[in-house]
């Protein structure tokens, strides 16, 4: 039965993340194309900067809350508590990182060029705000969470074709996906309700702050992931041309795409490993295990044919304008080898073992290796540097985890009592 949940889990996951990419795919090449390189490098910049107020916004809890969830099963009262104080605590650091953001306008000249398509790309972090894709995820209705998400995604296709019609409508590609990001939210609440889960607002001042303390290790996690991503984007931009941030931005996108399927195996795995991890240890075990061996075949399987079809896959999806995007897509998705296996194995072991804040502190200094590794070599190489700058900081990230499991016995007997009898 557990299995055959796991499957169905695992099959909606994959309907929504392909879905997920096919609907912007049909508007990416599009895009790339009206827009051109530089203006599509304006875009990865606002976007980029709209996705710091989401990850604020988000502070962990779509790591912290499907354990929560879980806790919290079979108990209404307590998980409507948790909804609501999760969604005050969000709307609470969505303003507060809105404000920050207007204090760095006033400062920066470069970011207050571009502040008309950031303040239409803003959307994203307010529709973040009462998305609850956490609370179906921990109630492992994945299908209702692939169905809410594709159905905000589908919902703002069209406007893309109508509204974006040359260069000069960058600020109309930015605010489309707010727009997008709404319905989604829109979308997840209208399911909780008819889950019956989300019931008449009940929250206090001291759930709130105690949402927020209790993801803060969560936090400074998802933060350093952000080192790995968004960050080489606006290093791009403040180091380089806009053109670099274009072409580094089209090919971070295609890199998404192939690897969707390792991605949905980490989400899916997370809260049944979370549920067993206690009860049945060797069980826990033994799913941690097969969804490494399935998350590394696949990324290998995605690399491989990247590999192969690098160049013809970008001149066909991006058009001739994105020179060098070929060789910036092998790059990008060997780190994601590493970078993958390292994510489940920071999740799913040193996560459910209590090592929460060890995992931050070490995502956090592979991040920062990164920033600093691309700051050194963007000016000389480019987005090529960025791109260089992340596969070396998931492969010491992944080196570091491995490490630690191997080096602490706890941690090694999770998976060598899958041996003994």
């Amino acid at each position: 039965m557990k299995a055959s949940r796991i499957r169905t889990n695992l099959l909606a996951m994959m309907v929504w993340q392909v879905g997920n990419y096919l609907v912007p795919l049909a508007t990416f090449p599009y895009l790339t194309r009206v827009l051109g390189p530089a203006q599509f490098g304006v875009l990865g910049y606002a976007t980029a900067i709209a996705t710091y107020g989401v990850l604020v916004t988000e502070w962990g809890f779509f790591l912290s809350g499907p354990k929560a969830v879980v806790e919290r099963r079979g108990q209404p009262g307590a998980l409507n508590e948790l909804v609501w104080s999760t969604m005050i605590a969000k709307a609470c650091l969505c303003s507060l990182s809105f404000g920050v953001l207007l204090v760095v306008v006033y400062f920066d000249r470069k970011l207050a060029s571009v502040f008309p398509v950031v303040l239409a790309a803003w959307p994203m972090a307010v529709g973040n705000v009462f998305t609850l894709n956490w609370l179906l995820q921990g109630l492992e209705r994945f299908p209702v969470f692939a169905t809410v998400a594709l159905a905000g995604r589908i919902s703002a296709l069209p406007l893309t074709f109508v509204f974006v019609r040359h260069s000069d409508d960058v600020a109309f590609a930015a605010a489309i996906q707010g727009v997008s990001a709404l319905l989604t939210g829109m979308f997840s609440l209208i399911a909780a309700w008819r889950l019956g889960v989300l019931r008449l607002p009940c929250a206090s001042v001291l759930s709130v702050c105690q949402r927020i303390r209790e993801s803060a290790d969560m936090f400074i996690s998802s933060a350093s992931v952000s080192l790995f991503g968004v960050t080489n984007a606006v290093i791009l931009a403040s180091l380089t041309t806009p053109y670099q941030v274009g072409v580094y931005t089209a090919a971070e996108k295609l890199k998404t795409v192939a690897n969707m399927v390792p991605a949905q195996i980490n989400t899916v795995c997370y809260p049944r490993i979370a549920s067993l991890f206690r009860a049945q240890p060797r069980s826990a075990a033994r799913l941690t295990a097969i969804g490494a061996l399935a998350v590394v075949s696949a990324s290998l399987a995605g690399l491989a044919v990247i590999a192969y079809a690098s160049s013809p896959l970008t001149t066909l999806i991006l058009g001739a304008g994105y020179t060098g995007a070929a060789s910036l897509l092998k790059l990008l998705c060997l780190a994601t080898v590493f970078g993958n296996l390292a994510y489940l194995l920071g999740l799913q072991v040193l996560v459910q073992f209590g090592n929460v804040r060890v995992r931050s502190l070490l995502m956090l200094a592979a991040g920062v290796l990164n920033v600093g590794l691309a700051i050194v070599l963007t000016p000389r190489f480019g987005a090529e540097g960025a791109a260089a700058s992340l596969l070396a900081a998931e492969a010491a990230l992944l080196g570091a985890y491995v490490s630690m499991i191997l080096s602490k016995p706890l941690l090694r007997h999770h998976f060598t009592q899958l041996w003994i009898r």
